[in-house]
């Protein structure tokens, strides 16, 4: 990618405080359903003693491990204090299940089905952290990313939640949960599917956007759009135009980190907003919060200028925080719209039809 410095994005004039507000009023009546992998994130805290006296290896003194609901389960409970209705379609392990730790950490009105992937437990990702610095010593990941052989079950409980949804969010972490067959399912018949493929250190290279044939919106991050497309370099906006022609999709966003977002709609027009965190704390979760906002506000009808100020405020309330130690609210978002966005509303800019 080019090394050349690149200037912010303003903020589109046109958003207000007074916009955003009444925008979130149109979030509430949407039935929302998340499909994809349950990850459990834990930080497991240690304080450094030293070097091992015989081996070339660092030693810690173990103080705590917390455990957070991650992958689906997070971007469920962003959107459950968006819309009334929400409902998470996931899988656990065979064994070490930790069924009870995941119902409990699910916010009061996100209804869960969750199948059993055979022979796998239910993924953890633990990452080894120094309690001073707040430093990442090492990452270990417990899971059996072979593909799930039975969908069946699955299956049978995406037709379910397809059927009562008015959005199908997917979020594929690229762990074996989502096959071929699920997803041709997916891309037929959802009524307004948004999807985000993730590259992590498990699936390099295998798990990417054009793994989806149709989608009516995709949120991945600027890296991930181009592994895709086999381009390392180079503007950004025709990569964004061919994929979403390829998916006939209605709307494709990237998340460029502190460089915000740019979005593509159906007519080509490009919405840049810039990133709005006033504090990072860490950055693990900003993706999920992003696309979950971002595929709420499309799939109401908000413009897309609405819904690209609404995603990046929704990211920068998920980077105040480690990981998905809190999921991000209502208060919240207009809290921070107030104090980054003029007051002024242009209420063409609040239409409620989907386009």
């Amino acid at each position: 990618m080019s090394m050349q410095p690149e200037a912010t994005p303003p903020l589109n004039p046109d958003v207000s405080a007074h916009v955003v507000e009444r925008a979130l009023e149109q979030l509430e009546p949407l039935r929302v359903a998340v499909v994809g992998e349950t990850i459990i994130d834990e930080y497991a805290y240690c304080d450094a003693i030293g070097k091992s006296g015989k081996e070339p290896m660092l030693v810690g003194s173990f103080l705590r491990c917390e455990a957070q609901a991650g992958g689906a389960l997070a971007i469920a409970n962003h959107l459950a204090d968006f819309c009334q209705n929400v409902e998470v379609v996931s899988a656990l392990g065979s064994f070490d299940r930790r069924e009870e730790f995941v119902r409990d950490a699910l916010r009061d009105n996100v209804r869960a089905t969750l199948v059993t992937k055979p022979d796998s437990p239910t993924i953890v990702k633990r990452r080894y952290i120094d309690a001073l610095s707040k430093s990442k010593l090492l990452g270990v990941y417990h899971m059996n990313g072979s593909p799930l052989t039975d969908v069946a079950p699955l299956e049978a409980a995406i037709r379910t939640a397809m059927a009562r949804a008015d959005l199908v969010i997917v979020a594929d972490y690229g762990h074996g949960l989502l096959t071929e067959s699920p997803v041709r399912l997916l891309t037929a018949h959802a009524k307004f599917l948004a999807v985000n493929t993730q590259i992590n250190a498990a699936n390099v290279g295998y798990n990417v956007l054009s793994k989806y044939p149709r989608f009516d919106f995709a949120c991945v991050h600027e890296g991930e759009l181009r592994l895709d497309a086999r381009e390392a370099d180079g503007p950004l906006e025709p990569l964004l135009a061919r994929a979403k022609t390829r998916a006939q999709a209605r709307a494709l966003m990237v998340t460029r980190g502190f460089r915000g977002t740019v979005l593509i709609t159906a007519d080509d027009t490009i919405e840049s907003c810039p990133a709005l965190a006033e504090r990072v704390v860490e950055r693990v979760g900003a993706g999920d919060a992003v696309l979950a906002l971002a595929s709420v506000s499309l799939a109401a009808g908000l413009d897309p200028a609405v819904a690209s100020v609404l995603a990046n405020l929704g990211g920068a309330q998920a980077v105040t925080t480690v990981g998905n130690g809190a999921s991000i609210r209502r208060t919240d978002i207009i809290a921070a719209a107030r104090r980054r966005l003029p007051e002024t509303c242009r209420p063409r800019l609040c239409v409620g039809d989907p386009r």
